[in-house]
């Protein structure tokens, strides 16, 4: 399992070897996303991830990294707490929570594990932004780097079945692929294709259902979003790997 407080730690070195110029944006960037993690999880059915893309504020700013008595405990306590919060309560002002509500529904109630792509936001809105700055490039391929194998990391230590992602990532899923050492990586392709969404099969055994984020509200995304509730609906009907492809078969390609 992933040591966050080896990780913090690892990441406040970094970020106190910055040049200054580079410093200015820690004031912008939040703290990292550190979930719960259910335990309850690993004895579900089909052990589902939701991979969201970032938040929008979380917590304080990185900034305080640079701070000698910053605790790190507190730090990963307060964003575990975090994340409990917004995952009991009420979806009614978030999409996002909202679609994670419909695959538990699917999922007969059992747990849904949330994870995001980033660890970090930028002003409180898109990771990505700060990739517009030059003079951050190099701090802004780190946290990327950093995210991306956390995510991986984290991936591998949930061992899912199931892992709904749920956003572009800025074209950088294939890096997440790359961090996982896949064994197979098999696009299943559909006779009638439907737009925004795509699905795969990881290592023979993972499902992957990949559809926009729940923010985007066309026809089309939600077609694609219940296009992979129905998927997944399948999926779950069926024991193994082999009996989901068999059970679909005469709709691929």
């Amino acid at each position: 399992m992933i040591n966050q407080h080896s990780t913090l730690i690892d990441l406040r070195s970094k970020l106190i070897e910055i040049p200054t110029e580079q410093k200015e944006c820690l004031h912008h960037l939040s703290y990292p996303f550190i979930p719960f993690l259910d335990e309850n999880f690993y004895s579900s059915k089909n052990k589902v991830l939701l991979v969201g893309q970032e938040t929008k504020g979380w917590q304080s700013r990185l900034s305080n990294f640079l701070n000698e008595d910053i605790n790190f405990d507190t730090v990963i306590q307060n964003s575990v707490r975090r994340h409990q919060e917004l995952y009991s309560q009420s979806p009614k002002h978030s999409s996002f929570l909202q679609f994670l509500k419909k695959i538990k529904i699917q999922n007969h109630q059992e747990p849904i594990q949330w994870l995001n792509f980033y660890l970090f936001d930028y002003k409180k809105a898109s990771f990505n932004t700060l990739s517009k700055n030059k003079t951050y490039k190099d701090i802004f391929l780190y946290l990327q780097e950093l995210s991306i194998l956390n995510l991986s990391q984290q991936i591998k230590d949930t061992q899912p079945r199931v892992i709904f992602f749920v956003g572009q990532y800025h074209n950088n899923f294939p890096k997440l692929e790359e961090k996982l050492h896949l064994t197979s990586n098999d696009r299943l392709l559909l006779k009638e294709p439907i737009d925004k969404f795509s699905m795969k099969i990881w290592n023979d055994e993972i499902l992957i259902l990949r559809v926009p984020h729940p923010a985007h509200f066309s026809r089309i995304s939600n077609q694609a979003r219940n296009v992979a509730l129905e998927y997944f609906k399948i999926f779950d009907q069926c024991e193994t790997m082999a009996e989901f492809k068999e059970v679909i078969h005469h709709k691929l390609k």
